[in-house]
């Protein structure tokens, strides 16, 4: 009797260590191993960028730039580095924004303007002037021209042969709008003309003295050109060579240049 029961303890401790060692055992099968993913630091240069938006025309200020981290593998060329520059930020105070640049964006050298000129005499091409002349919003397109806008310049007066008749003909074609009053390109977006503003016109010297004459005999209009007809170096008639000459029923009337 008592061999017996010896017996039945053994086969019951071996039962429960081989069902202990299976649950283990298919534990251990269905736990999934942990992977610990390392984070691999960018490399990365210290660039200077726009510490809020800059609008053209305004001048640098302390607090415009700042250094900031950019990938390495993303830096191109006309990016400032701190590491060949360290006193950028301090060397571009003063200096005028031509093109505009927002938050966080890379200031590049050629975006700026080194010049204790104002912003229109800075970006005003060599060999033209900027000539201001008064109009309307009624007679300029309905006052939906911006600065950056291309236009033709057309003069309107009395006929010298008619007293009840006026004459109007284009003076100059493809002429850029530099500001509106004081509101240049860099509101472009924000303000358009409003009732008895003055245009600022780029023009050649010649054209410039062809406008002044005008705005004595008569009023002027601005035409507004697609942008499709108005690229740069357009090729346009030249209306102001020794004089223009308004024809009306065709009879000549009174010259532009005074001829």
């Amino acid at each position: 009797m008592k061999g017996s029961r010896i017996f039945v303890l053994i086969i019951a401790l071996s039962a429960g260590g081989l069902a202990a060692w299976l649950n283990l055992s298919s534990g251990s099968r269905e736990q999934t191993p942990t992977i610990v993913a390392q984070e691999q630091e960018i490399p990365s240069l210290e660039i200077l960028v726009a510490a809020q938006d800059l609008k053209i025309g305004t001048a640098l200020t302390d607090g415009d730039l700042l250094w900031a981290k950019w990938p390495e593998e993303s830096v191109s060329d006309g990016m400032i580095l701190r590491s060949f520059n360290p006193e950028a930020a301090d060397e571009f105070l003063g200096q005028i924004v031509k093109a505009a640049t927002f938050v966080g964006e890379p200031v590049r050298a050629e975006r700026l303007i080194d010049t204790d000129k104002g912003f229109l005499a800075a970006i005003l091409p060599k060999g033209k002037r900027a000539v201001a002349v008064p109009v309307d919003a009624v007679s300029t397109a309905g006052g939906f021209i911006l600065p950056g806008d291309k236009v033709d310049v057309l003069v309107t007066m009395r006929s010298n042969k008619r007293d009840d008749g006026f004459v109007s003909e284009t003076l100059l074609e493809n002429i850029r709008v530099l500001a509106i009053d004081t509101t240049t390109a860099s509101e472009n977006n924000e303000k358009a003309m409003s009732p008895d503003q003055t245009a600022t016109l780029e023009l050649l010297p010649h054209e410039a003295e062809a406008i002044i004459r005008a705005t004595q005999m008569g009023t002027l209009s601005l035409s507004l050109r697609s942008a499709a007809d108005s690229k740069d170096g357009v090729k346009q008639p030249r209306r102001v060579k020794g004089g223009v000459k308004f024809v009306k029923y065709g009879v000549a009337s009174q010259s532009v240049n005074g001829n």
